[in-house]
């Protein structure tokens, strides 16, 4: 499970500060700065966010201009005896800039100096990658640039996405890679507009805080959590960022009391993955309309989340299966079993479930399946082991509230399972879970299941073992926006 950096707010006062930098990076190693701005327009097929106020009007002028033109002279007035370089050419290519990144990398080796990297521009959504006139540089691309001998690299993204990066930074431990990034991974990046880049104002002290959180890989989300009201996620935004430009699916999604989880994976089976949409709908009758809108699409449902307060959160991939069918009784369960549906995912509000039979597909199809209901979870947990027996795993996981009854659906299976529950929230119960799930992850499972029990407020990790599972990433309590 990978880790999430931290913000940089809650890892001190003079941690992404440049006019702190003393007290921020006490060092004496010397420092050569490049500064980069992205392109105006990236290509149609780079998708970036609509929303930044510096997003550029069709001529290529205007907002964008202004507000990369500020980022540099800000980081200029600030950094100019350390300055090596700065960049402004609003249709830079990739090429281009990687040609200045690995000059500035071959000049701070022979000066024995720790590179300072900086970017103003879009980020491309889902990645945080930078946008160029004809491509994106990755923080992967920016890695291989380094040469023997010459120090990593300190990145200050101010981008959309950014907080990808530092994320990156973090899992990968490489000795001085580090990365401050404007945003979390699902955010936008924002300006205050005739200033600049809102991240850019704050290391440079013109800002005391941006007006996203900064994030910082010099610790992790658990240790340095992001600031109250800062905090909020976009249940549409959320799975944007982590969908778009890859091949993940969002295999289970659960909400609870305002927070969210969910569990993405990329998979053999669905590779290269077909078309996925999802949204979010505040009443049931909105859901089933948009749902039969997506079925004559041939878009059907993967995973589901229900919650009195928010309403359904579905997620639909084009051609998953032949045909889907929501059931909300036991016995249709049984009926449609008959006729070759399984059970694909199930949800519950009140006294109501909803049971996601599917047709014809690769993952179920030809699996024997079995639920059940039952009032406590020691009484799961004696059916889970039963199923575990039987050759079966469990496959979906939901609680009907008003009956006070689990809903639990196993599937045979030819893969190994467990779980884990976390008991509360203390550093060191998350360390602990950390750990274990570290454990399994090397064992070769991956988090198929994020379950919080509306009985107690703990949360169910279940994790599974899958050949054709490749990588997966799992997110556990966000707060959600109304």
């Amino acid at each position: 499970m990978s880790r999430l950096a931290g913000s940089a707010i809650a890892q001190g006062p003079n941690v992404g500060r440049i006019d702190r930098w003393s007290q921020w990076k006490p060092t004496d190693e010397s420092t050569l700065w490049l500064l980069l701005s992205g392109a105006t327009n990236p290509p149609e097929g780079i998708e970036i966010s609509k929303r930044r106020p510096r997003d550029a009007p069709e001529d290529g002028n205007g907002a964008f201009l202004a507000g990369v033109t500020r980022d540099l002279v800000n980081m200029e007035d600030l950094v100019r005896s350390k300055l090596y370089n700065t960049v402004k050419d609003l249709y830079l290519t990739k090429d281009r800039a990687i040609e200045h990144i690995t000059k500035f990398f071959k000049i701070c080796k022979d000066k024995e100096a720790s590179p300072m990297l900086y970017y103003t521009g879009h980020g491309e959504t889902g990645t945080g990658n930078w946008c160029f006139a004809n491509g994106t540089i990755s923080i992967e691309d920016i890695s291989d640039l380094v040469p023997v001998g010459c120090f990593y690299p300190t990145i200050f993204s101010d981008a959309c996405y950014s907080g990808h990066w530092a994320n990156f930074c973090l899992n990968n431990e490489i000795e001085g890679f580090e990365c401050l990034a404007a945003c979390p991974e699902y955010s936008n990046a924002f300006d205050t507009a005739g200033e600049g880049g809102d991240l850019t104002l704050f290391m440079t002290g013109k800002k005391p805080r941006p007006d996203t959180e900064p994030m910082y890989s010099g610790g992790n989300l658990h240790e340095y959590p992001i600031s109250d009201g800062y905090d909020l996620i976009e249940y549409t935004d959320f799975i944007r960022s982590y969908t778009i430009n890859s091949q993940r699916i969002l295999i289970t999604q659960s909400m609870h009391n305002g927070y969210f989880s969910a569990c993405f994976v990329t998979s053999t089976l669905y590779s290269p993955r077909p078309a996925v949409t999802w949204w979010i709908r505040r009443d049931l009758s909105s859901f089933l309309a948009y749902v039969k809108k997506q079925w004559k699409k041939s878009m059907r449902i993967y995973s589901l989340a229900c919650d009195k307060k928010f309403g359904f959160g579905v997620f639909l991939m084009e051609n998953y299966g032949t045909n889907q069918i929501i059931a909300t009784k036991k016995r249709d369960i049984k009926n449609l079993w008959a006729d070759g549906f399984k059970v694909t995912a199930c949800t519950a509000q009140g006294s109501a479930f909803y049971v996601i039979m599917t047709q014809g597909t690769e993952e179920y199809e030809g699996k024997h399946q079995i639920y059940f209901s039952r009032e406590t979870w020691p009484e799961v947990d004696t059916k889970i082991e039963e199923g575990y027996e039987n050759g079966k795993v469990v496959t979906g996981i939901c609680y009907l509230t008003e009956l006070e009854k689990y809903f639990v659906v196993m599937t045979e299976m030819s893969h190994d399972q467990c779980y884990f529950w976390q008991k509360n929230c203390t550093k060191e119960a998350h360390v602990e879970r950390e750990n274990w799930v570290k454990e399994k992850e090397n064992m070769g499972y991956y988090l198929s299941i994020v379950f919080t029990d509306p009985t107690d407020d703990n949360i169910l990790f279940v994790m599974t073992e899958d050949k054709s599972v490749k990588s997966s990433k799992s997110h556990a309590l966000y707060r959600m926006k109304t």
